[in-house]
């Protein structure tokens, strides 16, 4: 009998000390969860405060995320399992991955890079590739762009790294051009001279910028003139270079001079839309 008792108390011994250990990590597991549920609601609350509601709704998809991919590995460090090279391979491998062969990825990186070089701001006009028009909206992952039309694309931060970006608002503006073309009958100083002091008095052309006129070439039966001017905002550059050749061709009727094929092209803006435009 006593041998029977020393043996069910080993026996019970045994059962005790294999239970203790698994009651102590379920136990901090639970620890675990229960922090990573304030965790999260408080990181939710404060991810609520941004003011700006397309990033608050880009933190909320992508934060939360993350996060719970740490509260994870959390967890199963508190059970024992050792995570320490799980970890730095899951963070080597899906950093790898995430930013060479996602586009999400690479768009994180060049959204990261524009504002460390500060290439744009919104509200400034930028070209980039085909497209021109003003930054509306930027995030990390793509930007917002009005273009001349009125219309708006929204183009990956990629774009910006693997094309040429032209800034306008820091280069002074943005030059347009005209062609003007005149009957070879014509006076070609007296053109010239009219055409000066329309560019000399254009009230809207960019300040500290020259706008100008060019003698072109002469064709089998016009003379050709460019005509360039500065413009701050290019979503306006086609009712500005409409307003610009108006103004020209206005100009040289008054005084004068044929014009060629331009008189069907102008769009009806005269140099009272432009005072009214800048008062």
């Amino acid at each position: 009998m006593e041998d029977l008792d020393t043996l069910d108390k080993a026996v019970g011994f045994d059962v005790a000390s294999q239970l203790a250990p698994a009651a102590q990590s379920f136990g901090r597991l639970i620890i675990v969860l229960l922090v990573a549920m304030m965790v999260l609601r408080l990181v939710r609350r404060a991810i609520r405060r941004v003011d700006d509601n397309r990033f608050r709704e880009q933190l909320l998809f992508f934060v939360p995320k993350a996060v719970g991919i740490v509260i994870v590995i959390l967890g199963l460090a508190a059970i024992g399992i050792d995570v320490s090279g799980m970890a730095a391979i899951m963070a080597t491998v899906g950093f790898t991955g995430a930013v060479v062969f996602t586009p999400v990825g690479q768009n994180l990186v060049a959204g990261a890079m524009i504002r460390i070089d500060d290439i744009y701001q919104v509200g400034e006009a930028v070209t980039v590739g085909d497209l021109h028009g003003n930054v509306v909206y930027r995030s990390m992952l793509r930007t917002e762009l009005e273009l001349p039309d009125g219309s708006t694309a929204w183009v990956p931060n990629s774009s910006f790294q693997e094309n040429q970006v032209l800034n306008h608002s820091r280069m002074g503006g943005w030059r347009l051009c005209v062609q003007v073309p005149l009957d070879r009958a014509s006076d070609r100083a007296k053109a010239t001279e009219v055409m000066n002091d329309v560019m000399a008095s254009l009230i809207w052309n960019s300040p500290g910028k020259r706008a100008f006129v060019a003698f072109d070439q002469v064709g089998a039966e016009a003379m050709f003139f460019n005509a360039y001017a500065w413009i701050d905002d290019r979503t306006k550059e086609p009712w500005f270079r409409g307003l610009l050749l108006s103004e020209l061709v206005d100009a040289l009727e008054e005084a004068g001079v044929s014009v060629g094929q331009t008189t069907n092209l102008s769009i009806g803006h005269s140099r009272r839309d432009a005072i009214a435009l800048n008062p």
